[in-house]
């Protein structure tokens, strides 16, 4: 066995595999890169996607990430590692094992200070493989999911619109004033923010609004529509989110209930990013707005993450939310690199 760098003419058969390896503890689901399985991993600036091969047989992939990040309040380099798959024929063959420590060697060769990698509640594998690898716990997230069903009022704030190039420096600012030393966060800038929009495949600057009042911006929101990139297919339910459906059958004669989706149906869903406020009720303005053009869409649902006390979770009122728990787990790669103990962020795009 050996692992090399993934080539674009291996995308038919990662995405083979990846449809093979179903993925979620209440939804179990089948999640398949397509139409390009690179499209993903190209939203970060520096990626590289691996394989694992005996002869001439694709037995897993991983991809990782590197990019600027604050750890212990200091500018480093920081890795994620994340779209981790192995053919179930041979997992317990340390497959996963042998990836781990090839990425780990790249990542260190490339001077990064700190990995990262986030892992779903539930999913006790992952943290027992993970923990394995000397990864330790950091901090409990939370990703709230928005059931999108029906238009929402909007408030009259100001005036929403898409952003302009014109408009990134104003952009930047707002973004840094709301992320300011959290953790894992990297300082936006005019630069930074255009090959984001330029590199992020089917992202533009439509996909960035503003709500603006009296030449002052007041928040800013972006969203990724994961439909485009990601086909995500519900293969079971749980016995929790089946007794979620019945109740919603019930409550729907009485009141708009989103519906629980069914085996064998297709989830088309968003991801927010970036984020920036000048209060969250700003945010909730731009929120609502989102939601009516998802809906007219067909999404069903958004998503992004943030600390489980964060005070933009108070922008969803009037939304019907439901939270997951997301482990952040790191590791130092460099003598004397440890995390603060301040708040972190999280982007949406490594959701």
């Amino acid at each position: 066995m050996y692992i090399r760098e993934a080539r674009p003419e291996d995308g038919q058969e990662l995405q083979e595999l990846e449809a093979r390896c179903p993925a979620g503890t209440t939804l179990i689901v089948s999640r398949v890169n397509t139409p390009d399985f690179f499209a993903r991993a190209k939203a970060y600036e520096h990626w590289k996607v691996f394989v694992a091969c005996e002869d001439d047989e694709i037995l897993g992939s991983g991809a990782c990430a590197i990019r600027d990040g604050l750890v212990g309040g200091k500018l480093c380099r920081v890795g994620y590692q994340f779209q981790a798959f192995t053919d179930p024929d041979r997992r317990r063959q340390g497959v996963a094992g042998v990836f781990h420590r090839h990425i780990e060697d790249y990542l260190t060769s490339e001077g990064v200070a700190l990995s990262y990698l986030v892992i779903v509640e539930g999913n006790i594998p992952a943290v027992r493989l993970v923990e394995g690898y000397g990864f330790e716990p950091h901090r409990t997230l939370v990703m709230p999911g928005l059931a999108l069903y029906q238009e929402m009022d909007v408030p009259s704030s100001g005036t929403i619109r898409p952003v302009s190039s014109n408009d990134l420096p104003a952009i930047a600012d707002l973004l840094n004033d709301t992320w300011e030393g959290y953790e894992l966060y990297a300082p936006a800038s005019v630069e930074s923010l255009a090959r984001f929009v330029e590199r992020t495949p089917h992202y533009g600057f439509d996909n960035l609004l503003v709500l603006e009042d009296q030449g002052q911006f007041l928040a800013c929101l972006g969203f990724w529509d994961w439909s485009k990139i990601t086909q995500i297919t519900v293969l079971s339910l749980s016995r929790k989110m089946r007794m979620r459906g019945v109740l919603a059958d019930v409550m729907r004669p009485l009141r708009p209930t989103p519906r629980v989706p069914q085996s064998g149906e297709t989830l088309r869903q968003m991801v927010l990013t970036p984020m920036g406020f000048k209060d969250v009720l700003y945010l909730g303005v731009l929120l609502r707005y989102v939601n009516n053009q998802a809906v007219r869409m067909g999404i069903g649902s958004i998503f992004c993450v943030c600390e489980r006390d964060h005070p933009l979770l108070r922008s969803t009122k009037g939304f019907m939310r439901i939270d997951t728990s997301i482990h952040l787990y790191v590791k130092p790669l460099q003598e004397g690199v440890a995390m603060g103990d301040g708040p972190v962020f999280v982007d949406g795009i490594d959701l």
